[in-house]
């Protein structure tokens, strides 16, 4: 059978597949703490804000300033990001069995596609900018 079917060598040195396997793993448990973090201090400090999003703040905070966690990460999200469109998935089945809300809503729908897709290009457009212009200094 040989060692080869339990590691492979990568940089000059020998790596487990089990190892490299279970790193998306690792990854996905920081992101699920940092998420459980955020809605605990949400909670804690009954602050108004999702939990999930003082969470991903949090761990932003922690990316920018630790290289070992970023490359624990960057294969988990990596994977979510590929397959994001699968998440949507169970929300456009449950859009198909409330038509009548949806009719209902149509117009504020319709009205905030309208307004908040031009605002979102104009923030991306001005964002980009701050961005090189910060690289250029």
């Amino acid at each position: 059978m040989g060692t080869n079917y339990f590691y492979y060598s990568r940089r000059g040195r020998a790596l487990p597949i089990i190892a490299q396997r279970l790193k998306p793993v690792g990854g996905l448990a920081v992101l699920v703490f940092f998420t459980w973090a955020g809605q605990a201090l949400a909670a804690w400090f009954d602050i108004s804000l999702p939990g999930p999003l003082i969470g991903m703040l949090l761990l932003l905070g922690i990316l920018n300033s630790s290289d070992t966690l970023t490359t624990l990460v960057r294969p988990t999200s990596d994977l979510l990001i590929n397959n994001l469109s699968l998440l949507f998935i169970p929300a456009c089945v449950g859009a198909f069995f409330l038509d009548d809300i949806i009719m209902a809503q149509f117009p504020n729908l319709l009205l905030a596609i309208i307004l908040s897709t031009p605002l979102s290009i104009i923030f991306l457009v001005l964002l980009i900018k701050a961005i090189r212009g910060s690289e250029d200094a």
